[in-house]
């Protein structure tokens, strides 16, 4: 049985997780919390080669990355395909997820240490957050009109993106810009309710608010947050 090593309260972690729970393929999960640089366990580096979650552990080796794993469990679990069937298709929900990552969660993340210590951010800095992601929100309702799923009439990894990745978004406008500017999506808020409702995105939430402390403590024990 496959295993996937890292932990709930991951967002990075979760992506394979939710593919996996919903194409029903059996794994074990192995905890596993990293740190920074020369403080990182140095057997996990065999397993993720600069430590980080997640890492998937199959019967020829470790893949590290989420979307290189998320590449493997496709090809080799083809059952309940979280991809269309069309070429096309295809490139849209990676054009999609792709976004998501680049011009949301990663400009987003760049304020997660002031959201997690409680401090206040550098002022360029939360300007430049706060300019980059005004200019997503504009793009992304050219994506998607969110009316039943993120791309087309099935749920698909494009969904495992926004489901996973905006809630940062969401937490650091909230925390740090006074609002929430994916409100202003057309359609989204309807969206996320709805993915909201799926069985396994629930098991997702319940396993990282679970989590949470142990994290915290991690942080605590590795940074002094």
């Amino acid at each position: 049985m496959i295993k996937l090593h890292g932990f709930s309260a991951s967002n990075y972690y979760n992506v394979p997780k939710l593919a996996l729970l919903e194409k029903g393929i059996a794994f074990d999960e192995v905890v596993s919390y990293t740190g920074v640089g020369p403080k990182y366990k140095p057997e996990y580096l065999d397993k993720s080669p600069l430590g980080k979650v997640p890492a998937l552990e199959t019967t020829e080796g470790f893949v590290s990355e989420s979307r290189a794993i998320l590449e493997y469990i496709e090809r080799a679990y083809p059952q309940h395909s979280l991809l269309p069937a069309t070429p096309f298709g295809i490139a849209k929900v990676q054009e999609f997820s792709q976004f998501i990552e680049l011009y949301f969660e990663l400009v987003a993340r760049r304020l997660i240490l002031n959201l997690l210590a409680g401090t206040e951010p550098d002022s360029v800095v939360l300007n430049e957050v706060e300019n980059s992601l005004n200019k997503a929100v504009v793009a992304l309702a050219r994506l998607s009109t969110f009316e039943q799923f993120a791309y087309g009439d099935q749920f698909t990894l494009a969904d495992i993106a926004a489901i996973l990745n905006l809630p940062i978004v969401r937490s650091v406008g909230k925390k740090f810009l006074g609002k929430d500017p994916l409100s202003e999506v057309p359609g989204l808020d309807a969206y996320c309710m709805r993915m909201e409702e799926r069985p396994h995105v629930k098991k997702i939430r319940a396993d990282a608010a679970n989590d949470y402390p142990n994290f915290m403590a991690h942080l605590k024990a590795l940074y002094g947050i």
